[in-house]
């Protein structure tokens, strides 16, 4: 089982795409060691096929990342099932992992994340979370954005370590991580994590 995550950048035709582009490659590149793995496409497209347990947090990052510029923002579905064709492109790959990814993604409407796998309870209880977590992340400002993905990304680190290499004063990483709604973010994502697990398992 694999999780296909599919989107694209809203609004990316507003900014110049060397202000996000190399730092969606670079996050891709760190978290992802086959290339084949992982393709941005269109110009403001991208696939990647990632763990499932990891694919939320994942997202979240990207979202985080792209949410660095104030007018772009990512949309996004994340696909679980197999992969039962392996391309030498993502784009050219094949299995439920990546119907349901493609499906969920032409479904996206007024939020920006979501989810579709073959279970269906699993879905049901978590597609509504999903559409919170897009309200939230949604109103997401640039440093609130820039503090979230760095704290995603650098779990291990005290927010003072935080604030130190992000050349800012703790209390403005405090505010940043409590408007983001971090510490709820990582609940869920840690909820969805056991929860794919059980239903794997």
């Amino acid at each position: 089982m694999i999780a296909v995550i599919t989107g694209d950048i809203v609004n990316s035709r507003k900014v110049n795409s060397e202000i996000w582009l190399p730092k969606l490659k670079e996050y891709f590149s760190q978290i992802i060691s086959e290339p084949e793995k992982w393709e941005i496409y269109r110009g403001d497209s991208f696939q990647l096929e990632v763990p499932v347990e990891n694919a939320l947090e994942i997202a979240l990052c990207i979202k985080a990342l792209i949410k660095s510029n104030t007018i772009i923002d990512a949309r996004m579905s994340i696909g679980i099932g197999e992969k039962d064709f392996k391309g030498k492109k993502i784009t050219e790959s094949y299995g439920t992992a990546f119907i349901h990814s493609g499906e969920s993604f032409e479904k996206i409407k007024n939020n920006t994340l979501i989810l579709k796998s073959q279970f269906d309870d699993f879905d049901e209880y978590f597609n509504p979370t999903l559409k919170l977590l897009s309200f939230i992340s949604d109103n997401w400002k640039p440093v609130t954005s820039e503090t979230i993905f760095y704290a995603l990304t650098h779990k291990k680190l005290m927010q003072k370590e935080i604030a130190e290499r992000l050349s800012k004063d703790s209390t403005t990483i405090n505010k940043a991580l409590k408007r983001g709604g971090y510490d709820e973010i990582i609940e869920i994502i840690n909820l969805y994590s056991k929860k794919i697990l059980q239903c794997l398992n």
